[in-house]
């Protein structure tokens, strides 16, 4: 016999080169006739399809609660993802929470001319030394007994406009003996505070002086991290771009992506507002 109508409907697949527990829908999703929106009545089918295929076949599906944030529409272009995550196992029951993806998009990582073993490695260090040597040390970084993260710059765009100057390069950690997420993903949240308030400085050299001789303060404020991407392997190529969007009363804005340098997949976005005061200003 063949699959009725209903059952290529709720089928759904594992998706290809994603995490485990990661299903898409195997037809393309339909419009209500009349509207602009899927019917989620269909979207909860999949969803429970992909929870199912989860848990023993023995076990079957006694309650379902659905959140909507924001209507699926067309521009879902017919694709839908599901992440199951494994919330409870237990002799004679399952919990799982299934979140639904139709929006997938990604900012492109930045082209660079170099590869990072094409740049020494000294050179981040001589870089650091020459800067914290200029501004009298308010720049100094604090410096662990054993770098974690072999640091690769890799381009300094500068322009007259504040807001149009980038800081790229290339950035890992030394080998990590355990593939837990858990551990990259604060791994790379050490990534996120590196040097970061630094762009502003970097971006506005009349202001700060040569080296940021002139900067008598820089500390940050807020720190907003977030992470795109659980699989991240932090001992691999990560490409950084960092730039600043704002400044005015001595608070500036910050911004930084890292994407991983093979997938162009980005991994992380950060902001963070900070303060840098110069020596001749009152506080």
């Amino acid at each position: 016999m063949a699959p009725s109508a209903i059952e290529s409907y709720i089928a759904v697949t594992p998706a290809p080169d994603q995490e485990p527990d990661t299903y898409v829908n195997q037809e393309l999703l339909d419009q209500q006739q009349g509207g602009r929106t899927v019917f989620g009545g269909l979207l909860v089918a999949q969803a429970i399809a992909a929870a199912h295929a989860t848990v023993p076949t023995d076990f079957y599906v006694y309650s379902s609660q659905s959140s909507w944030l924001r209507p699926v529409s067309a521009k879902a272009q017919g694709k839908a993802t599901y992440h199951v995550e494994r919330t409870g196992d237990g002799r004679s029951y399952a919990m799982r929470l299934v979140n639904n993806n139709v929006l997938t998009y990604n900012i492109p990582m930045p082209a660079l001319d170099v590869q990072p073993e094409e740049i020494p490695k000294e050179t981040n260090a001589k870089f650091t030394v020459s800067q914290v040597n200029q501004s009298g040390g308010t720049m100094q970084p604090w410096v662990p007994d054993e770098e974690p993260f072999d640091w690769r710059p890799a381009g300094f765009l500068a322009s007259g406009d504040p807001t149009e100057v980038r800081l790229r390069g290339f950035v890992r950690s030394n080998p990590v003996s355990t593939r837990s997420a858990a551990v990259h993903l604060a791994g790379l949240s050490y990534v996120s505070d590196h040097l970061l308030a630094g762009v502003a400085v970097y971006a506005n050299p009349g202001m700060v002086g040569k080296g940021g001789r002139n900067v008598a303060v820089v500390a940050s404020l807020t720190h907003n991290v977030s992470f795109h991407d659980p699989s991240v392997q932090i001992d691999e190529w990560m490409v950084v771009d960092r730039k600043t969007t704002c400044g005015a009363g001595g608070r500036v804005l910050v911004h930084q992506q890292v994407w991983n340098m093979q997938s162009g997949r980005l991994l992380m976005s950060v902001e963070q507002e900070a303060l840098i005061r110069l020596k001749e200003a009152r506080l």
